[in-house]
């Protein structure tokens, strides 16, 4: 049995490198525009920038970039805070961590939001943008670490700041993420409950519930509730090319969303099982059990992120998602396979939405530094390449 012990942790380290890719330098918009003209038209017909207009310019590039820098550490102090309140609350047992589910526990929790990124990328083609597949996925992973800030508004924030282009509108892919994450919110309610209504057909009250959620949560996404949604929220209201762009959604993009976005429940119920099996434990088998992984996971994630002043749905996740697994461990831990585990059935259900949530934590950081560091060495090798092209 090993004895996970409390010690320091770099996760503010990593946090930093991370983020460094999201703190590019704002789009040259003036500068951009003035160069095109100069392309475009005589030295005479194009005004001289003055003195007082560059120094406005130079001011407002500064402020955006102490702009960004607060948010920077609003992020990092946010993610911080949470990993080390699990991390101390996880190392009050004593467990046996098998590291290489664990592993494969954050490999499933990345994949899992690989279908929803690709139906934002879609979301915005639909909305009559053009967006780069590669760019829209990177930026969707990119702004999960604004989901840790309360409110949950970096995540419109960063996602369409990294997307945003000549050929995609910073307040259109706005809209995109809002469409994105009400249908991958909604599917996940609709599949938590059509599994109750399926599996617990015996409690009548329970069922009815579970078929009132099931239909409720349809309504946010359908093209008319959705665009009134907006408007409410004052997003794109005065925009006439958002306005625009809303016609564009039709119903049969609500059931391409709706199955694009259930498969990710399915990576998240095999992310959870994962944990358990990480923790030295022996679950029932995946597909014997799957339908309650699945909807537990989605209950569980849906009403943390029902709750905006709740960093990423901390302590909401945690509280739902082991308050519904203590009936489980309760069944499994008197099986013989599990005979020498001696923690409490209410024990291992904390221990397991807290690995959960330190699991989901490093995955994401990991990939994040990966794409970054990956980056970083495929533009210096083609800064390098175009040096000795022009040199030859």
């Amino acid at each position: 049995m090993i004895i996970i012990r409390r010690t320091s942790s770099p996760f503010s380290i990593f946090t930093i490198i991370l983020f460094v890719s999201i703190m590019r330098e704002p789009p040259k918009k003036t500068s951009e525009l003035y160069e095109r003209c100069s392309r475009q038209t005589s030295p005479k017909s194009v005004p001289k920038i003055g003195a007082g207009a560059s120094f406005r310019k130079k001011t407002i590039k500064l402020g955006i970039k102490i702009v960004k820098l607060f948010v920077f550490f609003l992020v990092v102090a946010w993610i911080a805070r949470q990993f080390q309140k699990s991390w101390l609350e996880i190392v009050q047992y004593e467990w046996n961590p098998q590291y290489c589910w664990l592993i494969l526990s954050g490999f499933f929790y990345l994949l899992a939001f690989l279908p929803s990124a690709s139906f934002w990328f879609l979301a915005l083609r639909w909305l009559g943008q053009k967006p780069n597949y590669w760019l829209a996925v990177k930026s969707f992973y990119f702004s999960q670490l604004g989901k840790y800030v309360p409110g949950k508004a970096l995540v419109v924030i960063i996602r369409s700041d990294m997307i945003s282009g000549p050929n995609v509108r910073p307040s259109i892919a706005a809209v995109g993420v809002f469409y994105e994450t009400l249908t991958m919110m909604g599917s996940g309610a609709f599949l938590a409950a059509l599994i109750v209504l399926c599996c617990f057909r015996e409690h009548w009250l329970l069922s009815s519930l579970a078929l009132g959620v099931a239909f409720v949560s349809l309504i946010p996404i359908t093209p008319p509730v959705f665009v009134k949604i907006l408007n409410i929220l004052r997003i794109g209201k005065n925009d006439p090319l958002v306005q625009e762009s809303l016609k564009r959604l039709k119903f049969n993009y609500l059931v391409k969303g709706f199955l694009l976005t259930s498969i990710l429940w399915l990576f998240f119920g095999l992310s959870l099982w994962t944990s358990i099996l990480g923790l030295g434990l022996t679950p029932r088998p995946f597909w014997n059990a799957a339908p309650l992984y699945i909807s537990v996971v989605a209950l569980a994630m849906t009403l943390g992120f029902a709750v905006p002043i709740s960093p990423g749905g901390l302590g909401i996740r945690e509280a739902v998602l082991s308050a519904l697994l203590i009936p489980y461990f309760t069944l499994i831990l008197n099986e013989p396979d599990n005979a020498d585990w001696s923690i409490s059935p209410e024990a291992t259900a904390a221990i397991v939405s807290l690995v959960q949530r330190i699991t989901s934590i490093l995955a994401e950081l990991s990939f994040v530094i990966l794409v970054f560091v990956v980056s970083v060495i495929y533009k210096c090798f083609a800064n390098r390449k175009a040096t000795l092209v022009k040199h030859s």
